[in-house]
């Protein structure tokens, strides 16, 4: 029987912590009070390796660092369902959408969901396994002991476009999210418009956060992450269930003809090149790799058995819900849904309002958290060793990164592109590629120095690394590109 006292405690320590914003899974961890301070970014200067996971995350305050300190399996779970869990959730629907606009669509689409999700366990569990075979406590760290240190640099590279890319993401979705509100309030013409929002937002809120030195005052908002999830899954199961957007529905002639439910025009086309599009976007969903050493570290009882239920648990969460809201989408909108879901609910309805407005606030409140970890990987990766960064180059970064991104937002009306694009590039650098290339280099090492048998459970694993490696460079390579043609040149598909 589970005490009260338990309950609230976990409670306290889930929803006091500032990684559970909506956003990037590798940014919301980010040390937030510490990183973007000058001492730190000067440290980072001096060392050539900057930390963008904050432990304590995921490590309770005891530490974790012993056997008998850490968090359970399953507070630990909902810590990696929550990390995945974010904007890119309400990209899904547009990702069914590219495959077809019948119902049958949902099967294969859920299948790959299923599978991906599968395989990105997989690769979370053994980069904590790997964390234990070559004695490290961080990404960067397995990294070095794996690859090598001359080719760190990549990790930090990755570190800068991950990021950079959720920013961009989250500018166009505060574009038309303000956009939809000003209209709501009456407010029309120019003012109305998702420009005029993207350049407000950025100058009234955005730019000033990101020059915060501290963020731990922005810690509180992440209740509002939180919330925005929950009541975004309840509302759309509502609105399917209701048929209030279907054809003679209450709303269903207050949005635009191209938002409107479409079913049954195109069909099914799961081997059309436009299916990859969902499998770049689920790389976003299940993002959370670069964190794995720290829920390894923060595991009560830590070893490879427990990590592998962790994964397992914390995965499986995040696809049944992802899922969910996907197909509730999809069953709603069909072959019109939108690269940002919300898009598609009309102005007029109250329940779209709430929901566009718990979404404002918690990507204005995680933006300075998100940019705080471009700002830092840019520095590393262009500031000399022992150079100090002064406040004067801090703030020319911030305004000349924050300028390129807002551009980027006034260009591109798609988040659901940004989301694929990046998921296909970074994510499946970092979920498929990278872990893999550090495991079968480990086994390598390991069985030349005698450490570890050439067993064939080792050869068949080291396959289907091997696989999962080529899977990731696949869909680097086509995921990339059709999410560009599908932008940009849609007659080539």
């Amino acid at each position: 029987r589970i005490k009260m006292k338990k309950i609230f405690t976990f409670a306290a320590i889930v929803l006091s912590r500032p990684d559970f914003i909506l956003g990037s899974s590798i940014v919301k961890h980010t040390n937030h009070a510490a990183l973007d301070t000058l001492p730190q970014v000067n440290k980072a200067a001096k060392n050539k390796r900057v930390s963008f996971v904050d432990t304590n995350s995921v490590i309770p305050a005891g530490g974790g660092e012993n056997e008998s300190e850490g968090l359970s399996i399953t507070a630990l779970a909902f810590n990696l369902m929550k990390s995945c869990l974010g904007t890119g959730i309400l990209s899904l629907p547009a990702g069914i959408a590219a495959m077809g606009d019948v119902e049958g669509a949902l099967v294969p689409a859920s299948i790959v969901m299923a599978i991906l999700g599968s395989v990105s366990a997989y690769s979370f569990f053994i980069i904590g396994k790997l964390c234990e075979m070559e004695d490290a406590s961080s990404f960067g760290e397995v990294w070095e002991k794996t690859i090598g240190k001359d080719s760190s640099w990549i990790v930090t590279a990755v570190c800068f476009l991950t990021p950079l890319g959720v920013a961009l993401s989250f500018s166009i979705v505060l574009g038309d999210f303000l956009s939809s509100l000003a209209t709501t309030a009456g407010l029309k013409g120019f003012l109305a418009t998702r420009h005029f929002a993207i350049v407000a937002v950025t100058l009234v809120a955005v730019y000033p956060l990101t020059l915060l030195k501290s963020l731990a005052a922005l810690a509180p908002m992440s209740i509002i992450g939180v919330l925005g999830v929950v009541v975004s899954a309840v509302f759309m199961f509502l609105r399917m269930k209701s048929g209030s957007y279907a054809e003679g529905g209450k709303y269903f002639d207050t949005i635009a003809s191209t938002l409107q439910p479409s079913f049954g025009k195109k069909g099914l086309s799961i081997l059309s090149p436009t299916s990859s599009i969902l499998c770049s976007m689920a790389a976003t969903a299940y993002l959370a790799h670069f964190l794995a050493p720290d829920f390894y570290r923060g595991l009560k009882n830590a070893n490879t058995k427990r990590f592998a239920t962790l994964s397992a648990v914390g995965f499986s969460a995040t696809g049944i819900i992802s899922i969910f809201m996907m197909c509730v989408a999809f069953l709603t909108f069909g072959g019109n849904c939108s690269g940002m879901i919300l898009k598609n609910y009309s102005a007029v309805d109250p329940g779209a309002i709430l929901v566009r407005l718990l979404m404002v606030i918690s990507v204005v409140g995680s933006y300075p958290f998100i940019f705080g970890a471009v700002r830092a990987s840019y520095l590393e990766l262009t500031t000399k060793e022992g150079e100090l960064v002064t406040d004067k180059t801090r703030t020319s970064v911030t305004r000349a990164i924050l300028a390129g991104v807002t551009i980027g937002a006034l260009l591109l009306e798609d988040a659901g592109f940004v989301v694929s694009f990046n998921g296909a590039l970074m994510g499946s650098a970092i979920i498929y590629i990278f872990p893999s290339l550090m495991y079968l280099q480990s086994m390598k090492n390991r069985v030349a120095n005698g450490l570890m048998a050439d067993s064939t459970g080792v050869k068949l694993e080291a396959i289907f690394n091997k696989l999962i490696l080529s899977l990731g460079v696949i869909l680097a390579i086509m995921g990339g590109t059709v999410s560009v043609l599908s932008e940009f040149f849609p007659h080539l598909l």
